[in-house]
């Protein structure tokens, strides 16, 4: 509950606190589209340390506000299908797949500093939803076996990420990011209204 009063003031003085760089705000309305859409793939996925086999890579897509050129606000919906197997000392194994769905609300300070370059960085309030199965060939379900596996099948969590991205013309910009959630390293396309 903390994390969400945290993020609603952050998100409040983000949208609805007057930015004091007037000048620039006032060049910046007149060649500047305010919303965007994105989409991303994740080259290193969260999952990545449990020794995974990505059968979906991170998809993502976003739909992003920027009212001021130091501040925007998105909605983000991915997803992924990774699979792994888990070996136990006795031998015995169990092979799982995860088909795991996120929405997140983020919020981005950005930096202005170059005229095609444009790194940023912010925080985001995700909802997760994952899926495990057992795709393998043993008769008993996960929680019966000799390896323990108890997934955290949905909640809130908050993540932190810092990207930048390049805008080869005003509408159109490639972007990298690195962060938490539905991938770690992530690649993608955006455009411009």
């Amino acid at each position: 509950m903390r994390a969400l009063l945290t993020f609603s003031l952050f998100l409040f003085f983000v949208c609805f606190i007057p930015s004091n760089a007037q000048g620039q705000s006032a060049r910046w309305k007149k060649t500047h589209q305010y919303w965007q859409i994105r989409s991303g793939v994740g080259l290193l996925p969260t999952f990545a340390k449990s020794h995974t086999t990505s059968e979906v890579p991170p998809l993502s897509l976003a739909l992003r506000y920027r009212p001021s050129p130091l501040f925007s606000v998105s909605l983000l919906a991915g997803g992924s299908v990774s699979s792994a197997t888990q070996h136990h000392r006795s031998g015995s194994s169990l092979s799982l797949r995860n088909n795991f769905r996120m929405i997140a609300l983020r919020g981005a300070v950005h930096a202005q500093r170059w005229t095609k370059w444009a790194p940023y960085a912010g925080i985001s309030l995700a909802y997760q939803h994952c899926r495990v199965e057992d795709i393998g060939n043993s008769q008993r379900a996960p929680e019966e076996s000799m390896i323990h596996y108890m997934p955290r099948k949905e909640g809130l969590f908050y993540g932190a990420f810092v990207g930048t991205c390049y805008q080869p013309i005003p509408s159109l910009e490639i972007f990298g990011e690195l962060g938490y959630g539905l991938s770690i390293l992530t690649m993608g396309v955006g455009f411009s209204w």
